[in-house]
């Protein structure tokens, strides 16, 4: 397990009009800036897309952390990693071919990720592991911000954990839905070490010292 604790505030909890100051508001605290891009078609939401990502990379220095929630990340993924995305991360439930994408998205420039919705059993998957850079795994119900953590879906993390323990593999464990200062250190000891926060870092008065308790609670 990563000795260090990634911290990626998510600017779905942000002030869409200010998208720019609200990324610059976590410079310094954050590690990464999780980017939501939902399509209305595999979630019931529609958030934002390429041409925004394009735009918003031009305005922050932190590392793009996109988490595709779309329905055919085989058509979509790479332009991400082409606009300059440090990590992408796609849903296994979309895929056909997951380590196909990833090995696209590597050849692209960025790292791969592989997230894995509410209802998905997460053994299915373990034995594509060793393409990926990421595991993403959710902890509530892709598609909106703002819902209840659901703590039984950590026995995912605990699983995956012990898998890529056992088998040596180098890859990160993400966690994302409701991860908040009440919550995050149960993410950290089932086995995650990289944390997205929304409502937690967005609807702080300060989000940049919200970042920094959230990781000190991880650690």
């Amino acid at each position: 397990m990563p000795d260090n604790v990634l911290i990626a505030p998510s600017i779905l909890a942000a002030d869409f009009a200010r998208l720019a100051d609200s990324a610059r508001a976590v410079e310094g605290a954050a590690d990464w800036l999780h980017v939501d891009v939902m399509d209305y078609h595999f979630v019931p939401n529609l958030t934002i897309g390429l041409p925004v990502v394009q735009s918003l990379r031009k305005a922050t220095t932190l590392p793009f952390d996109c988490h595709l929630m779309i329905a055919d990340p085989a058509r979509w993924a790479t332009g991400y990693a082409e606009a300059g995305a440090y990590n992408v991360t796609f849903h296994a439930e979309a895929a056909a071919d997951p380590a196909a994408i990833a090995k696209d998205l590597r050849s692209a420039g960025s790292r791969a990720g592989l997230a894995i919705d509410r209802d998905t059993p997460v053994e299915g998957y373990l034995e594509l592991l060793p393409h990926f850079d990421l595991l993403l795994i959710m902890t509530i119900k892709a598609g909106f911000g703002g819902q209840a953590f659901l703590p039984e879906l950590l026995d995912k993390v605990r699983t995956a954990r012990r898998h890529i323990d056992t088998g040596h593999l180098e890859l990160r464990i993400e966690v994302d839905g409701g991860v908040a200062e009440d919550t995050i250190a149960a993410c950290a000891e089932a086995g995650a070490d990289t944390f997205v926060a929304g409502t937690a870092v967005y609807g702080a008065d300060d989000p940049a010292a919200a970042v920094r308790k959230l990781r000190a609670l991880a650690s």
